[in-house]
């Protein structure tokens, strides 16, 4: 499609463009676009353009942290064109953090030339922008003009390190877990800003005890553990103690210090294991016509975790109690069967009993 010839002016204007200084005029907003072929120039202006009251000489739009920009002073400048209209004396004035408020002494201005000068070093952790604003006054402190605000922001350094959000780490997975299953996540912050890579964590598993194969896994980027394999086995191992680091960055070693933490797995009981009694044959006796006595316990031992449901056995008669003379429980502290005589033993006892217990 052919282009008209404000068209291709237009589009010839944009091509050449090399920097952008914003005026304020007043009510109306000033654009003067500087062009390289006329030696940093500026173009005609329109002539509808209204009379410029008052100017930011070029400003950065960002200072960057941990550095002396006192080299760049000064680093804005406000004007009013009154004091040569009118001849009258004018003072210029900024505030805002860093002038009148806290952190103070950062910024200095000259009160009659209206240059605002960087007099320490930034630190964005501390204050990561200013928000000052500037004025032009009369003799008696009158303004002017309509007060202007010059925000500036503090560019990030790489300038900290990753702290753990805990010293321990606790958590816990239940044995026989299939791999790949997620047991716990760990943090770690970095003071930087989390827009940029500076803030960025990587996470690495420096050791684990017991020490044998390796059973976790540290996704780096995210702090999470997983296992890596089904071979968990609480009666083996019972708990694990892992040592990891935070580091900066993608995990590159640097001479920069490394901040380390501890974490705690527990691993959790599942029953896989069953009850195994210590003898095949068990003997009591009893007196005649007592009821509710002990007569014997069973004892039995279980490999799951002692004291846990899984540990405790459940004892049941399988045969030779038809006539109900005996009941059998769990003692729940040492997880023997407790047999009780709960019936009055028999003057004529049956065959192959002896007043309540059999003999065999």
């Amino acid at each position: 499609m052919a282009r008209s010839p404000g068209d291709r002016c237009a589009l010839l204007l944009l091509v050449q463009l090399l920097a952008v200084v914003c005026l304020d005029f007043g009510n109306g907003l000033h654009l003067e676009v500087f062009s390289p072929r006329n030696e940093g120039k500026p173009f005609p202006k329109h002539t509808h353009l209204v009379r410029q009251k008052r100017a930011w000489i070029t400003a950065p739009v960002a200072l960057r942290e941990g550095e002396d920009l006192s080299r760049k002073n000064p680093i804005a400048k406000i004007h009013s064109d009154l004091a040569e209209e009118k001849g009258i004396k004018i003072t210029y004035k900024y505030t805002g953090k860093g002038i009148t408020e806290p952190p103070f002494g950062i910024f200095v201005f000259d009160r009659n030339t209206g240059e605002l000068n960087i007099t320490s070093i930034l630190d964005r952790e501390e204050t990561p922008y200013f928000l000052l604003t500037g004025y032009a006054l009369d003799s008696r402190g009158n303004n002017l003009e309509k007060p202007l605000e010059l925000r500036i922001k503090v560019l990030d350094i790489n300038d900290n390190e990753p702290v753990f959000t805990q010293e321990v780490f606790v958590g816990s997975i239940e044995e026989l877990s299939a791999a790949h299953t997620l047991v716990m996540k760990i943090t770690a912050t970095d003071a930087d800003d989390p827009e940029t890579l500076n803030a960025k964590v990587s996470y690495r598993i420096v050791s684990q005890e017991p020490a044998n194969s390796h059973m976790f896994y540290l996704n780096k980027d995210t702090g999470e553990i997983y296992t890596t394999s089904f071979t968990l086995d609480r009666e083996e191992h019972s708990s694990y103690s892992l040592t990891v680091e935070a580091r900066d960055g993608n995990g590159q070693i640097t001479d920069k210090p490394v901040q380390q933490a501890q974490v705690q797995i527990r691993i959790l009981d599942v029953n896989d294991n069953i009850p195994v009694v210590e003898n095949k044959m068990y003997e009591g006796t009893v007196e005649e016509n007592q009821v509710n006595v002990e007569v014997m316990r069973i004892k039995v031992t279980d490999a799951d975790e002692v004291g846990s449901d899984n540990w405790l056995a459940n004892f049941t008669f399988a045969s030779g109690n038809e006539g109900g003379y005996f009941h059998i429980e769990t003692d729940t502290q040492t997880n023997e069967g407790i047999v009780t005589l709960v019936k009055v033993s028999c003057k004529c006892p049956p065959p192959g009993w002896d007043c309540g217990y059999r003999k065999d």
